[in-house]
């Protein structure tokens, strides 16, 4: 059952930080996950109503005009060099959704937004995404995966320093498991082939979560209300979002084949098979760094460290477990598979990569704001990109998952940066 919540979306207590006056901040905003959060935030009248004003941070001057669409939202260009220009920017706000962008500095970068928010003193609630799996990895072996931990608990530190002031005084971490978009890849070397091919055997297993689902939980989170600044049904929480179902290799290729019409098949490559293919031209806008994430990634799943699934957050908020691998797929259409090649060697690229394929290549059509009409009813819903419905299941937030869904080949082929998980 979903928390009993007030008109103004979070307890009847009064709050340290109440949607009248919330401001929220969300890091990486140019990334998928900080785009499509962004998007949610500025657009579903659910949640619009439950905050002031929203923020996006991003990390180049060119990388603010991916988010001119939202009229609403302020963004503002990281600068490694000028923390007083960090300090005032988090001092204009009281909610922080902290997003490591996919970079080999990302946890200089976090630290150093972090520093600037226990400056600040005024960064109540903060929300920080991690991985799942982070706490089973290992340093010698995983180590891209294990820095999370380290992550992590700088995120929750500033809530017993008495000198940061009330930054961090309601936290939340949420550990995000495999995005299923990472299934959708563009390769034009494997196109026709009908395979997904994987560093890992047939029976290993993973649960790969909607990236839908994980902003609904973000969504959640970041405008609930409770007496101590966020609702306290998230609030001191560590939140797994991981999918409802446990998948081997070969049970994806039969759900894809089942809900998109094309037989495809699964195929156990080497990780030197993998190394090969992230290190050929099709891996050439990875970096480095995410592409060890990745490696380490699939030998999480061969050490049967992903064997488990995480439903809670989903069920507490929303009532439903997420969506399954079959209907994941249900939500792209034929057209739109053929759009986005998915005979493509999964091996490329999953986790932060996914920005560098789905943003790079398919962009979805300008959608509308507040100001201008968007968010009302059915027929003014903006489009949204299949990969982001709603597990609402009513509302604004059910309108936009329907219209995504009946145009969901609706997409511009244009080039932009991004990031991410």
């Amino acid at each position: 059952m979903a928390p009993k919540r007030s008109a103004g979306g979070g307890s009847k207590a009064a709050s340290k930080s109440p949607p009248s006056i919330r401001k929220i901040l969300v890091t990486a905003g140019e990334g998928q996950t900080g785009r499509l959060l962004i998007d949610l935030l500025a657009t579903d009248d659910t949640y619009r109503s439950r905050f002031e004003s929203l923020t996006a941070l991003v990390f180049s001057e060119e990388a603010k005009s991916l988010l001119q669409e939202y009229e609403d939202v302020q963004v503002i260009v990281y600068d490694p060099n000028n923390q007083e220009a960090l300090v005032d920017a988090m001092s204009e706000i009281d909610t922080c959704m902290l997003i490591p962008p996919a970079r080999k500095d990302k946890a200089k970068i976090t630290r150093t937004l972090l520093e600037a928010a226990k400056e600040a003193k005024t960064v109540v609630n903060l929300i920080f995404l991690s991985t799942a799996g982070c706490d089973f990895a290992e340093s010698d072996k995983q180590p891209r995966i294990r820095e999370f931990i380290q992550l992590e608990t700088l995120a929750m530190q500033p809530k017993s320093d008495s000198s940061s002031g009330d930054t961090g005084h309601s936290t939340c971490i949420v550990r995000a498991g495999f995005y299923a978009e990472n299934l959708l890849l563009y390769t034009k070397q494997a196109q026709g082939e009908g395979k997904l091919p994987i560093p890992i055997d047939s029976d290993h297993k993973f649960a790969p979560v909607a990236l839908g689902d994980v902003i609904q939980v973000l969504a959640h989170a970041l405008t609930s209300v409770g007496p101590h600044g966020l609702g306290d049904e998230v609030r001191g929480e560590i939140l797994v979002v991981t999918g409802p179902m446990m998948t081997a290799g070969p049970e994806l290729a039969q759900a894809a084949s089942q809900a998109l019409g094309v037989k495809m098949e699964f195929e156990s490559i080497s990780e030197e098979e993998a190394k090969k293919i992230l290190n050929s031209a099709q891996g050439e806008d990875v970096d480095e760094a995410e592409k060890e994430y990745l490696l380490e990634y699939y030998s999480l799943v061969r050490e049967g460290k992903t064997n488990y699934v995480s439903n809670a957050p989903m069920m507490a908020f929303f009532g439903n477990r997420g969506q399954e691998p079959p209907d994941f797929f249900k939500t792209y259409s034929v057209r739109t598979f053929l759009q986005l090649q998915i005979f493509s060697h999964l091996a490329l690229v999953i986790g932060y990569s996914l920005t560098h394929i789905v943003q790079s290549e398919f962009k979805p059509k300008k959608r509308r704001t507040a100001k201008n009409g968007g968010g009302g009813g059915e027929s003014s819903a903006p489009k949204k990109p299949p990969s982001r419905p709603s597990a609402r299941g009513k509302g604004g937030a059910q309108k936009k998952k329907e219209a995504a869904i009946e145009d969901d080949a609706n997409f511009d082929m244009e080039d932009d940066e991004g990031e991410e998980h």
